[in-house]
């Protein structure tokens, strides 16, 4: 047990340490704690326009994101586990003696942490959550607490199922029915209520104010605990909460008690994470080429010439992932929850529902867009080996995501605008103004890579990055709140916009200033999920 203490004190001891080494990154870490000092006194003086009673809506919100884990950790748990060990853990920890259990122990320590970076993004949306729901930073942090409990539940679940069915096929299927059966209440419960209610809106209220909800496993029961605890109701919220820790404690208990010699599961999740990281240092970051799920091969041979080939490299790799081509499951599962949040959103009024969904969907674009084909070009070698121009590469490699986000754009705010009713000028201007944000991003990310040669989207440096984002917005924001807010009705249309001819100007500012990326700077090469 001492071992293992020292290993976590001098573990943060030598973070500090590399801290007060690194200027920059002390200064990017002052640049976190600033900024979420400063979301606290924002809400502090932000007016709480909402009713309490919308609250029902927050644990609404609360049900679906749990549930989420949910399903993530049973698929996690069904395939090779959840990683909660590194490989110096596997090469170094496991052969040392130190009782299993108590290494065990340590592993759920370090996913602990994991936890809570997962559900860091949460203290950003305080200004957000007091607007639409009256609730303070207190309120916030309890989101927090409940999706910490929920993601560490989740993490320890997922490596008790790949425990329990590893080379088990009837016990794989065992689970799936499990999974499904536990929420089948909420689904038959909502079908029924439905049914009497005739509407929508009302009859979720219903749903999720009954105890059907409330007792499914851990959605329910992260959500009611973090509701009550909001509105007051501690005793009823440090139940729930207490199920949560509960659960967490016995599954662990199950697990050292029964499977003292645990390495042998938890190993393949650990060299699952570690073969992702080494393949992406060597340059292979396609998915599909190092995934060993089936390929849909329904055509071979690419077309065009030139830099053209990548556009329809990435068209034949799109169909090859799955049958839909540019519309994947992510595509899907985000027309579905924009269309049942605009249901919630349907009493803001001409414009600011879509407002509101714009808001979000941008914020989850500049997370998203990275991971699109045309900038994993620039780990691999092809693309620099193209007697092009720079610029006519940059722009074939992005083609194909430029109509990805085209065609789910429209489809999405035209599904959302008819269910808020919003008119057709209003709908097209939010396809405009989210498909140039996401132009706009890719310029930025480019533009990082030009100048500093280091990603700004990942790791910490993400927080320079949506600082950058927000200061390049800013021109446009300001003129396009002002103006608006002066024309009525109106405004939200002029706002759109000069939101997004500022939007496009930017843009194409930052490919401009970008040009010559392919000839002017290093490969970018990963190195354990960092670049060089």
């Amino acid at each position: 047990m001492n071992s293992l203490v020292f290993l976590v004190s001098r573990s943060l001891k030598n973070s500090f340490l590399e801290l007060l080494r690194k200027p920059a990154k002390l200064i990017l870490w002052l640049f976190v704690i600033a900024m979420v000092v400063g979301f606290f006194i924002l809400s502090l003086y932000t007016r709480q326009s909402a009713e309490i009673h919308n609250i029902i809506w927050l644990k609404g919100i609360a049900f679906l994101m749990a549930l989420f884990l949910v399903i993530i950790a049973v698929q996690k748990g069904l395939s090779s586990g959840d990683a909660i060990f590194d490989m110096s853990d596997v090469n170094l920890l496991f052969v040392s003696p130190v009782n299993p259990r108590l290494i065990l122990l340590y592993g759920i320590v370090r996913m602990a942490k994991m936890a809570f970076w997962a559900g860091f993004f949460i203290l950003f949306q305080s200004n957000s959550l007091s607007n639409g729901f009256g609730v303070g930073y207190g309120g916030v942090l309890l989101l927090l607490l409940g999706f910490f409990l929920a993601f560490s539940l989740m993490q320890v679940l997922s490596l008790l199922i790949y425990v329990l069915t590893n080379g088990r096929p009837k016990r794989k299927n065992a689970v799936k029915l499990i999974a499904v059966a536990a929420f089948l209440p909420v689904i038959a419960y909502t079908g029924v209520t439905f049914a009497a209610v005739r509407s929508l809106l009302p009859a979720l209220e219903a749903v999720l104010r009954s105890p059907v909800s409330t007792w499914a496993p851990v959605a329910g029961w992260a959500s009611e605990g973090i509701v009550s605890l909001i509105i007051g109701n501690t005793g009823r919220g440090l139940l729930f909460f207490g199920l949560i820790i509960l659960a967490a404690a016995l599954i662990m208990l199950y697990i050292a008690l029964s499977n003292p010699d645990y390495y042998e599961d938890v190993l393949v999740a650990t060299e699952t994470a570690f073969e992702k990281k080494r393949s992406a240092s060597e340059g292979q970051l396609n998915p599909e080429a190092s995934s060993k799920r089936k390929i849909h091969v329904s055509k071979t041979g690419i077309g065009g010439a030139g830099a053209s080939a990548i556009f329809y490299k990435h068209l034949r790799e799109s169909f090859r992932a799955n049958r839909l081509g540019l519309w994947g499951l992510p595509s899907v599962f985000t027309v579905l929850g924009a269309a049942v949040m605009s249901l919630f959103l349907r009493g803001e009024g001409d414009g600011g529902g879509l407002l509101i969904l714009l808001q979000i969907l941008m914020w989850m674009q500049i997370f998203f867009i990275g991971t699109g084909r045309g900038l994993k070009e620039l780990y691999m070698h092809y693309i620099y080996l193209i007697p092009e121009s720079s610029f006519r590469k940059i722009v074939w490699s992005n083609l194909e995501l430029a109509l990805k986000i085209l065609v789910e754009s429209a489809v999405l705010f035209s599904v959302a605008g008819g269910i808020l009713g919003a008119s057709v000028p209003l709908i097209l201007l939010s396809i405009a103004l989210f498909t140039l944000f996401s132009f706009l991003l890719l310029g930025i990310n480019y533009l990082s890579l030009r100048w500093t040669q280091a990603d700004l989207s990942a790791g910490l440096l993400i927080i320079i990055y949506l600082i950058a984002v927000i200061v390049i917005m800013l021109p446009g924001l300001i003129p396009a709140i002002v103006v608006g807010s002066m024309l009525g009705d109106a405004g939200i249309y002029v706002g759109f916009g000069i939101l997004s001819a500022w939007e496009l100007l930017a843009a194409l500012g930052c490919f401009a200033l970008s040009r010559g990326i392919l000839h002017r700077c290093d490969m970018p090469v990963y190195k354990g999920g960092r670049q060089r």
